[in-house]
């Protein structure tokens, strides 16, 4: 069970900007190799795109058409008393996003609607549960549609330039991506949202709880961040101090409340 939750735990602080390159390819050259790395960060971007609500482990699944090995990572454990309801709330809405995604090979809505109405239903009181109402309705939308092209048909029509085009903005290292789409795309407030799920979810590890609060601290320090906020980043590093002094990111978060001061 402590596996599943570090699992989860990591999908949300996964690290590191660009997907990752598979070892083997069979079977191709090196053009060949170069043609499906494009297409998979053309893919990946361009889902991310569609549906910013997607965490960097479900853009990777589209990216890489591993959704049925994501999904499966994502259920494990919904049915378990160690998971706070906030961690399946969430759970189950990525699920249903990855059905959803029109660059999803694995596009299917309904069981994108399966999930987001499983999600109604245990999760009256969720935040997610406006999202979740627009994402029935949009989906009810296009089944009236007549001409719903292919993710193969859609990929060949994104710009790929655009979509490929490396981020101008210098972020610092230690933020993740989906910190880093949330600063360039003004969502603080649910990246935050994401973070303080898994701070306050007591049966992941002191480790990964004090990792939440380190990339919040980071947000709120960032300059490019339009909602700044010095004393908010001092809070957030301060705590992990407070609550989580024997992590390895106590260190570093103390270090960060010297440097945010240091700058006022």
């Amino acid at each position: 069970m402590k596996l599943r939750l570090i699992a989860i735990s990591l999908i949300i602080l996964s690290t590191g900007c660009s997907i990752a390159t598979p070892l083997v390819v069979a079977g191709a050259g090196g053009h060949a190799i170069g043609r499906y790395e494009e297409d998979v960060n053309v893919r990946g971007a361009a889902a991310l795109q569609e549906e910013p609500d997607l965490l960097t482990y479900s853009v990777e699944a589209i990216a890489r058409n591993n959704e049925a090995k994501a999904v499966i990572t994502y259920k494990k454990g919904l049915d378990s008393a160690s998971y706070t309801d906030s961690i399946k709330s969430l759970t189950l809405y990525q699920i249903g996003l990855l059905y959803m995604n029109p660059y999803s090979e694995a596009r299917d809505d309904d069981e994108a609607l399966k999930y987001f109405n499983q999600h109604l239903t245990q999760y009256p009181d969720s935040k997610l549960r406006p999202k979740i109402k627009a994402k029935i309705a949009l989906i009810n939308q296009r089944k009236l549609e007549t001409n719903q092209p292919s993710a193969a048909e859609l990929l060949k029509l994104a710009d790929r330039m655009v979509l490929l085009a490396e981020p101008t903005v210098p972020f610092d290292s230690e933020l993740t991506p989906m910190s880093e789409r949330a600063i360039t795309t003004d969502r603080i407030g649910d990246a935050e949202s994401v973070y303080l799920i898994l701070y306050k979810n007591t049966a992941s590890s002191e480790e990964m709880r004090a990792k939440a609060l380190y990339q919040l601290g980071l947000i709120y320090m960032s300059e490019y961040n339009t909602h700044h906020d010095n004393t908010k980043a001092i809070t957030y590093f301060r705590k992990i101090s407070e609550e989580f002094p024997n992590t390895l990111v106590a260190e570093k978060a103390g270090k960060r409340v010297s440097q945010v001061i240091n700058r006022q």
